[in-house]
């Protein structure tokens, strides 16, 4: 690691944690059959922690609690490692932003994937608005 890229890892980080507070997140959007319906609590934005990302759809409350268990894992995904693998390897700080469309298992009734969808998508976009605002 170069003290360069620690730098602006230091940046980056900087700008999201101060973005981070002024963004509203939408907790209501369009199901999948376009009727208004809305989140069983209100999303929040995280700045940091531990993402875990593999190639499959995770939908397991028991897989959950194990990622949690072993790595740590605040974030299930499924692309964030192929941008970070290139990243990485290239040498180029790079940022993350995910906006997860789903809890993994870990939601109190059925997976609410069909909501989160459209709100995912909406709140994804305006954070990383927020973020190219507050980088200017």
């Amino acid at each position: 690691k170069t003290r360069s890229g620690k730098i602006m890892r230091r940046i980056l980080r900087k700008v999201a944690e101060g973005m981070a507070t002024k963004v509203k997140l939408e907790p209501c959007g369009l199901d999948k059959d376009k009727k208004a319906a809305c989140l069983s609590y209100i999303p929040q934005i995280k700045v940091g922690g531990n993402g875990v990302a593999g190639p499959t759809f995770v939908d397991n409350a028991a897989f959950r609690k194990y990622a949690w268990d072993v790595f740590k894992a605040d974030s299930l995904d499924m692309e964030s490692s192929a941008v970070a693998h290139v990243c990485y390897s290239n040498k180029v700080p790079f940022l993350i932003f995910r906006s997860l469309s789903d809890l993994a298992g870990g939601g109190k009734q059925a997976n609410e994937i069909g909501i989160f969808f459209q709100v995912a998508a909406t709140n994804s976009a305006n954070v990383l608005l927020a973020f190219l605002e507050a980088w200017k």
